[in-house]
């Protein structure tokens, strides 16, 4: 209560109307999940969870992070003219790279079925190839709601409003089609993804139409503007490895009923992380805002106060995982609940990931993109080398340790880093870096 009283007008309004949008997206990929898992058991949830990995991985790649520096630069002057440029870049780049993508997965769906030893995955393909573009614009449009301040349309846009949407078409199909099996599932995410975007553009037009734009020349070029979002490509990479290149190299070790019980551990470990996925579609362009006027004690209160919201949130739900995991696993099917010790491991190290907070956004926005980098990529190479070495002797286990390890190593790293640039303490403890001086200390 306290906490609430101190964020105020807009912030707190943004924050719960977020929330109850992640809230929808975050229950409608647990849905999903429990769908496919109820009507295809752990071998079919392995399947379709490759065929996730693909169509994700291919649009963050087509994505190229242009949709996080819409927000970063869209976010500094909402009501400037020049919005509408930065827009018509990313969606132009995005659109070309992610048809691309879209039909390179399309005409490699036989040779990924034979790589992953999973039969059904190249008619799941067929489905998943026309979701690429779609989920891609969609996210480009996500990031450019953030910028205008509309963080709960921007949730909207992203995966888990698909998800919702596919549950219902799943079972439709299924209904119709049942000997088509695990292939309509690629079909009902294909039409969610497209209905998902064709609302999105209405409502990025509606807004348009809404607004008394201003001219400005505080604006960036395009080689600025792709600069900026080479660095948040390099940084979505930490969501590439994490959610993609993770599952694909556990779906090339484990069999698919393995994988299907490694994922539902995993994506039901996510809801408690979304509430650090709320504060991070609010927060982040206001991080920008507050750095570019230098106001440092601002950006320090605003930065810890999304961490003790996020802790109170997330900490029912992580002690529902550790406490009585085989009930919420029961959820998927009495075959879901050998997976309790993985959802455990993958719980504790998502609570670990609220506790930190946006502290790579911190580092993002304001302008430390090259470290960020830099941790991006030497912590997940690391972490996912364990996927390697662990999961041959431990099979699934070995997978959530080798996750978890991602997890808390870049998130403790950047913490250290936010600390030792910004002279930020993010953790709701003592400061245990207190003794390390910082740069902020070092100009003074």
């Amino acid at each position: 209560m306290q906490l609430a009283k101190r964020l105020k007008g807009e912030l707190v309004i943004s924050l719960v109307r977020t929330f109850i949008a992640r809230g929808i997206a975050a229950l409608g990929g647990l849905l999903l999940a429990v769908v496919l898992g109820r009507l295809y058991g752990p071998a079919g949830v392995g399947v379709f969870a490759l065929a996730q990995s693909l169509y994700m991985g291919a649009g963050i790649l087509a994505r190229y992070g242009m949709n996080n520096a819409l927000m970063r630069y869209v976010g500094q002057d909402h009501q400037a003219r020049v919005i509408t440029i930065y827009l018509r870049w990313a969606l132009y780049k995005a659109g070309l790279f992610s048809l691309v993508a879209g039909v390179a997965i399309f005409f490699l769906r036989g040779y990924l079925g034979r790589w992953f030893d999973a039969e059904a995955l190249p008619g799941v393909l067929v489905g998943i190839s026309l979701v690429i573009p779609a989920y891609t614009l969609a996210s480009v449009l996500g990031g450019f709601m953030k910028g205008v301040r509309r963080p709960a349309t921007a949730c909207l846009l992203e995966n888990g409003s698909i998800s919702l949407v596919a549950c219902a078409l799943v079972l439709g199909l299924n209904a119709l089609w049942p000997l088509v099996g695990i292939a309509n599932a690629g079909w009902a995410f294909a039409l969610a993804a497209w209905l998902v975007l064709v609302q999105g553009a209405w409502q990025t037009w509606c807004w348009l139409q809404s607004q008394n734009l201003h001219g400005t020349d505080d604006s960036v070029t395009q080689q600025e503007f792709a600069t900026s979002s080479r660095a948040f490509f390099v940084l979505s990479l930490a969501q590439l490895m994490q959610q993609v290149v993770s599952v694909l190299i556990a779906g090339w070790l484990l069999s698919n009923a393995d994988l299907g019980l490694f994922k539902a551990a995993e994506r039901t470990a996510l809801l408690i992380n979304f509430i650090l996925l709320v504060i991070n579609a609010v927060l982040p362009p206001r991080f920008a805002a507050l750095y570019r006027q230098q106001n440092m004690i601002r950006l320090d209160a605003l930065a810890r106060r999304g961490v003790l919201l996020g802790l109170a949130l997330a900490a029912p739900m992580w002690l529902l995982c550790l406490l009585v995991p085989q009930q919420v696993l029961g959820l998927f099917g009495a075959e879901f609940i050998a997976a309790e010790n993985l959802l455990r491991i993958i719980a504790s190290a998502q609570l670990i990931n609220v506790a930190t907070g946006s502290v790579g956004f911190l580092l993002n926005m304001t302008g430390h993109e090259k470290l960020m980098r830099n941790i991006v990529l030497s912590c997940n190479a690391l972490g996912l080398s364990m996927f390697l070495v662990l999961i041959p002797p431990f099979g699934a286990l070995g997978a959530a340790w080798a996750l978890a390890l991602v997890l808390v190593l870049q998130n403790l790293t950047a913490l250290l880093f936010v600390w030792r640039k910004l002279g930020i303490w993010m953790l709701p403890t003592p400061n245990l870096l207190k003794w390390m001086k910082t740069d902020t200390q070092e100009a003074t």
